[in-house]
């Protein structure tokens, strides 16, 4: 599972602090450069198995303030949140695949295509600045 935490620059401790306090496992050295300067890293919990991928998300740049303004309410297994659209995961996604070319990102995009009708126009403004137009343009074609 991933979650998407967007982070103030002055929650980032708190955020470690509560994990510390909590039975799950993650390492710390990553967990801070990430939730510092954006990144991910892994939050594990011994007793169940679980895994989640945890991206911190810092504030500060004009996408994820368009991902913030666009995000939607739902109830995910029965707590009410905010999700962001299918159209700003699929390009978050696309983006933190670039280093990586991670075949898990993209096979992500591909089935969030395949179950919605993506809004091309917000995407297609988007790729140039976020670095994406190829692989969207493969994901849109293809």
């Amino acid at each position: 599972m991933d979650i998407v935490v967007l982070l103030a620059s002055d929650s980032a401790e708190t955020m470690l602090e509560a994990l510390r306090a909590s039975e799950v496992y993650f390492p710390e050295l990553n967990a801070r450069q990430a939730v510092q300067s954006g990144g991910s890293f892994n939050i594990l919990h011994p007793q169940s198995g679980g895994k989640v991928d945890l991206f911190a998300v810092l504030a500060s740049d004009a996408f994820t303030q368009s991902r913030i303004a666009r995000r939607v309410r739902a109830q995910v297994l029965g707590v009410e949140a905010w999700i962001a659209t299918p159209e700003d995961v699929v390009l978050a996604k696309l983006r933190w695949r670039l280093d990586s070319r991670s075949e898990t990102q993209w096979r992500d995009c591909v089935e969030i295509a395949a179950v919605n009708d993506l809004d091309r126009d917000y995407m297609q403004k988007w790729a140039p600045e976020l670095g994406v137009e190829t692989d969207l343009a493969d994901l849109l074609d293809g």
